[in-house]
């Protein structure tokens, strides 16, 4: 028997595999911020061939694309005391704190910002919220270095009435609340819960007779996208590939929203995690990728669910 195309909708990777279709969510892979950090960081090595060079924490989410870095000669550290004094140093799509910025200027560092521009976009309105005297509310992961950084700037002085971050809604009933709160949300958070969250503060704000709440709709639109596309996906399919790093927030938030609709679900970071037994019986695919995956990793994982497929027609 001859075998069929691989059918594979919202994607440009077409292989071949008998009776599976594969839909492959059209928003996966590199996201704007991570591709232009991706190529700024590797013409930044090249132009700087003989100078020590260092990446403060990693510049994205995805262990892979770090080693392909270091390969070029751009060393991966997580402290700013092990940077020598005078070198070039990189720093992260995630952003630093107005401290740390400080104490890599205190350096002489030849620095390279990868800042993603959407979360400098929130440095800018906590800084001015707090400038203007109100307590601000982060909505996100708590130990995530984006939130790290934003909170940096919402305690930069001078101060305004504090900072409080977010995870979950249950949180809002211990928080306390200002006459003046400016809401911001992490730019890879379920906008879905961001706004559950901004109602719930909203309410709480007005109930104690405070009035003025400033919501800001900071997550990006790469990241709605492609949640909206990972939830679709995942109603029609029998079970869902995430693929990207296992720290990556987005990644596991493509993940966490899968498992409310599927129980199949798996989050790898390289194709050679796949198992062909996750795939007995299964006749549709879905696979979904964080915004620092590269194209690559997607392609080789639809490429071996295609040869697992093979095996077991």
């Amino acid at each position: 028997m001859k075998s069929e195309k691989l059918k594979v909708e919202s994607s440009k990777y077409i292989l071949r595999r008998p009776y599976v279709k594969v839909i492959v969510a059209k928003n996966s892979g590199f996201c704007f911020g991570v591709k232009r950090a991706m190529e700024m960081a590797y013409k930044y090595a090249k132009e700087h061939p003989d100078k020590k060079k260092y990446s403060l924490r990693e510049i994205i989410h995805n262990s892979q694309e770090v080693k392909k870095l270091e390969a070029e000669g751009v060393k991966h550290i997580e402290k700013i005391s092990d940077i020598e004094d005078g070198a070039c140093v990189i720093v992260s799509t995630h952003g630093v704190t107005p401290t740390e910025k400080n104490r890599l200027k205190e350096k002489h560092l030849n620095i390279l910002d990868t800042t993603c521009p959407y979360v400098k976009k929130i440095h800018l309105i906590v800084k001015h919220l707090a400038e203007s005297g109100a307590q601000v509310v982060i909505v996100g992961d708590k130990d995530h270095l984006e939130v790290s950084g934003i909170v940096g700037y919402a305690q930069a002085p001078p101060e305004g009435k504090g900072v409080s971050v977010i995870s979950e809604i249950e949180e809002v009933k211990k928080m306390r609340v200002s006459a003046q709160i400016g809401v911001v949300a992490q730019t890879t958070y379920n906008l879905v819960k961001y706004m559950e969250i901004t109602k719930a503060i909203m309410e709480k704000a007005f109930a104690q007779g405070y009035a003025q709440v400033s919501v800001h709709n900071t997550i990006c639109d790469a990241t709605y996208n492609r949640q909206e596309e990972t939830i679709k996906i995942a109603k029609q399919a029998e079970i869902m590939i995430v693929v990207g790093g296992k720290n990556s927030a987005n990644t596991k938030r493509l993940y966490s929203l899968s498992r409310e609709i599927l129980k199949t679900v798996y989050h790898i970071e390289t194709a050679g995690e796949l198992k062909a037994s996750w795939f007995k019986g299964k006749k549709i695919v879905g696979v979904s990728a964080g915004a620092s995956t590269p194209d690559s990793a997607i392609a080789e994982t639809v490429k071996k669910i295609n040869e697992i497929g093979r095996k077991h027609k």
